[in-house]
């Protein structure tokens, strides 16, 4: 019988090599291909006792042979939900808040359980600072969240923040680039660690791509987009890494080492990027003046995009927009980046209610092959829910012989 001297030692040694597992090393690779899109909806109850509200909706698969009900739904801590995003590397959902008809300063950090499809609260990213997160994205090797606050904070620095360099040095802005670093361990409410103001600028989607996989190499580079006359997409090269570089709670002087102008483009409301296909795809709604017509939202389709490393300016390689289309306001979108996949995934918040009496929004899947006046591959919709915002979780290799997925190939969350 081993004596409990080395059981102890075995224990010490195991939990070692466990401890030695970084959150930045690649996703588990899974015994069966996962296909699971999360969708963000914007409403909720101010009573919750009379009305449970969910906002969180998950399709599993994605890319079945059908693609018209969610699996499973969760209640998250915000107060009507806003942007979403899923970091396989991290095992973590993040979520922001609308906060509009309700004050909610925060990002909810979420673990997922992969087996029985539970949601659980890791932390909360909260500030009052936070008025309008529509864009997050998340770089695991640095454990750093970047927050695209598209409205300006308030003018009047709430008591709890005066005297602070983040808020008094920044000056007024029309939108903010909020940065947190170790976001999980996060509860109460605190200063971003970084600040970048944007004073003529709205920024509204945000996607970092790491150049290289190969271990150590910690090269990337991170997009912004912003909502202008003129689309146009800031390009900061190893901005996580120039970040923490500089003191916390600073103001860090960096500008874009490039600027991609799309004179075609009038607004982008999300972009999505795939390695794989080195295809950039941006949402974009049919202008700036609140008017919405239904076929004229556009989904925009930038191939090569890796090529662009200085200024330029640059035109989509082809556009899905039109009557059939159905799109009025596209927000989100995300492109499936495994090998022989085929879908591209659209949330619209505004398409026309599919029934008297329902919820407008839908959530479009469409191929990634599509152009112009095209009819979604397959739709979903949310009785009396808004889908604002989705991230798709696309991991293992595709069966040769599967050419929907819809035969049980995704590793489907359990309860």
């Amino acid at each position: 019988m081993m004596s409990w001297s080395r059981l102890l030692v075995l224990g010490i040694i195991l939990g070692t090599l466990a401890g030695c597992l970084r959150d930045d090393d690649e996703p588990i690779r899974p015994t069966r291909p996962i296909s699971r899109l999360y969708i963000s909806t914007s409403q909720f109850s101010l009573n919750p006792e009379v009305e449970v509200v969910q906002n969180v909706y998950v399709v599993d698969p994605a890319d079945g042979s059908s693609f018209d009900r969610a699996n499973l739904n969760y209640r998250t801590f915000a107060v009507g939900g806003s942007a979403i995003l899923y970091s396989p590397e991290a095992r973590l959902l993040f979520q922001s808040a609308q906060n509009i008809s309700r004050p909610d300063n925060s990002v909810q950090v979420m673990n997922i359980d992969t087996l029985r499809g539970s949601l659980s609260t890791q932390g909360t990213v909260n500030s009052e600072l936070i008025t309008a997160v529509r864009g997050i994205a998340y770089h695991p090797s640095t454990d750093v969240l970047l927050l695209a606050n598209a409205r300006a904070a308030a003018t009047v620095i709430p008591p709890a923040l005066q005297g602070s360099k983040l808020v008094t040095d920044a000056g007024p802005t029309q939108s903010d680039l909020f940065v947190y670093s170790r976001p999980r361990s996060r509860s109460n409410p605190a200063l971003p660690n970084y600040r970048l103001p944007f004073q003529d600028k709205t920024i509204r989607a945000v996607f970092i791509h790491d150049i290289s996989i190969q271990q150590n190499d910690l090269r990337n580079k991170t997009y912004i987009s912003t909502t202008a006359a003129q689309g146009e997409i800031l390009v900061y090269n190893e901005l996580p890494n120039r970040l923490i570089s500089n003191p916390l709670d600073s103001l860090p002087n960096i500008s874009p080492d490039y600027i991609l102008n799309i004179p075609s483009s009038r607004s982008l409301n999300s972009m999505t990027y795939s390695p794989q296909l080195d295809l950039m795809v941006a949402t974009e709604a049919a202008d700036l003046t609140g008017t919405t017509v239904a076929g004229q939202g556009r989904i925009l389709f930038f191939e090569n995009f890796s090529t662009h490393t200085s200024n330029a300016s640059i035109t989509p390689s082809r556009i899905i927009t039109g009557a059939r289309t159905l799109l009025v306001n596209p927000v989100s979108a995300a492109i499936d980046t495994r090998e022989g996949a085929k879908y591209l995934y659209v949330a619209d918040s505004q398409v026309a209610a599919a029934t008297e009496g329902g919820t407008s929004g839908a959530v479009f899947r469409f191929l990634i092959s599509d152009e112009g006046d095209v009819a979604p591959q397959n739709e979903l919709r949310i009785p009396n829910r808004t889908p604002v915002s989705i991230s798709l979780d696309a991991r293992g290799t595709i069966p040769a012989d599967s050419t929907t997925n819809g035969n049980g190939a995704s590793a489907r969350i359990r309860r």
